[in-house]
């Protein structure tokens, strides 16, 4: 249990420590719409960018939105879903208070496990042009059809996104995906966003 704190720790101080060309890590809040069935859905996503260096980050999306006037869903990684099976069964196996204290550390740091991965092209001066893969995404399903109503659903993306960095750390996207929910099949996403980035490199540098 303390090996796997320590490594825990030791890749989220490296992780910590990596940038890219303009961010160290961004936050953006995106809207976007969903073209299902020849019906356009909204969805509002808050995405969390860690950049481990100038050609790869770890993306983190969390949103809620709709296929269309039936079929309405929240999205998080399959990570945050896992945080209650993983502390449960983690302090179920606890022999001392220690190894309980461990258990509840190692289930939230579950939360951190990313969503997604994306490679990044430098188009041109403070323009990015990124390529991303969202495997690992769950839905939670609100419907009027009660054999869907609050199941939890597989929900993957795969897409581009471009993004403008600004010298004073806020940044504007736009962003086109291939979405995949089991139950509900393929179909087009795409939006845009703002966002800030912590760790963003001076008007002079």
């Amino acid at each position: 249990m303390k090996t796997l704190l320590f490594v825990l720790g030791l890749w989220l101080s490296l992780a910590a420590q990596a940038q890219s060309d303009y961010s160290k890590f961004d936050l953006n809040l995106q809207l976007s719409s969903n073209l299902y069935e020849k019906q356009l859905g909204p969805e509002w996503n808050l995405q969390g960018e860690l950049h481990l260096n100038s050609r790869w980050s770890l993306l983190y999306n969390y949103s809620i939105g709709s296929f269309d006037t039936y079929n309405g869903y929240a999205h998080a990684p399959m990570s945050l879903f896992a945080v209650g099976p993983v502390t449960r069964f983690l302090a179920q196996n606890s022999f001392t208070f220690s190894d309980f204290l461990g258990a509840l550390a190692v289930g939230c740091l579950t939360a951190l496990i990313p969503e997604g991965v994306a490679y990044h092209y430098p188009l041109a001066y403070r323009w990015d042009l990124s390529a991303c893969a969202n495997p690992l995404g769950l839905a939670y399903i609100f419907s009027d059809d009660f054999a869907l109503d609050q199941s939890v659903k597989y929900d993957a993306t795969a897409g581009l996104k471009l993004t403008y960095y600004t010298p004073f750390g806020l940044h504007a996207d736009a962003h086109a995906l291939a979405r995949y929910t089991g139950g509900f099949g393929w179909y087009p996403n795409a939006g845009i966003g703002l966002g800030y980035s912590f760790g963003h490199r001076n008007l002079g540098e």
